[in-house]
């Protein structure tokens, strides 16, 4: 019993060491050169009914300091000119279904980081019928950390935030990526049902379609997927 407890344990902390990327980096860029809080970026939002306004937001934070205040995460600050002091409006994630902002792509998704699922803007990361995005919150010591001499913005990253790994296929029921790993054989397969194959040899844990082969399952999935709209 106690080896069982023992393995568990350990599998459950390997399983959120790859939810939040063992670097705990981001698969998105956030240089300056990229990204700068306070400038406007071309981009659009994408309202409830379908329709894309095309215009400029302003670039916020990408998370709030100790979940407090305004952020990507839980808002988009848009304007139709970048020349434009007021913005049309500041939506929130249960007003649009998503938007753009310079190179990032923001979806409205029942994920918050906690026990309760909210709706709030996630990054997204890998596009397709499965996606995969990013949440991210602030580490205890956020407000004291100072990016070091020669350290790189990535390394930087990598101290200040926490990073989660979500999978959805539908934006009402995003599963964080350690959990698929607890069972993937039998929590993955629902997701790609309508591909009978490849759901049984996930089933059966065949070579190549285990947890430790997700990412790769995910993408064959999605060319699939894409290849039989």
């Amino acid at each position: 019993m106690k080896k069982i407890i023992i393995l568990t344990i350990a599998l459950a902390a390997s399983m959120t060491a790859i939810s939040q990327n063992n670097e705990n980096s981001s698969m998105a860029d956030w240089s300056p050169e990229i990204y700068r809080v306070g400038q406007k970026y071309p981009g659009y939002i994408i309202k409830m009914d379908g329709d894309t306004i095309q215009g400029f937001l302003k670039a916020d934070s990408r998370c709030s300091g100790a979940g407090i205040g305004s952020s990507n995460q839980n808002r988009a600050e848009f304007y139709l000119k970048e020349s434009d002091r007021k913005p049309v409006d500041k939506y929130k994630p249960d007003e649009i279904k998503g938007y753009k902002i310079a190179d990032k792509v923001y979806e409205s998704i029942n994920y918050s980081g906690g026990m309760f699922k909210k709706a709030n803007f996630n990054l997204v990361v890998e596009e397709g019928a499965i996606r995969l995005y990013e949440w991210y919150s602030t580490v205890d010591n956020f407000s004291m950390l100072t990016r070091q001499s020669g350290e790189t913005w990535q390394a930087f990253d990598g101290r200040a935030y926490v990073i989660n790994l979500i999978v959805a296929k539908e934006p009402t029921d995003p599963i964080d990526f350690s959990m698929l790993g607890l069972s993937f054989k039998k929590k993955m397969p629902p997701l790609i049902q309508d591909n009978a194959e490849m759901a049984q040899k996930v089933a059966d844990k065949e070579k190549g379609y285990t947890f430790l082969n997700a990412f790769e399952v995910i993408k064959e999935y999605n060319a699939w997927a894409a290849a039989n709209k």
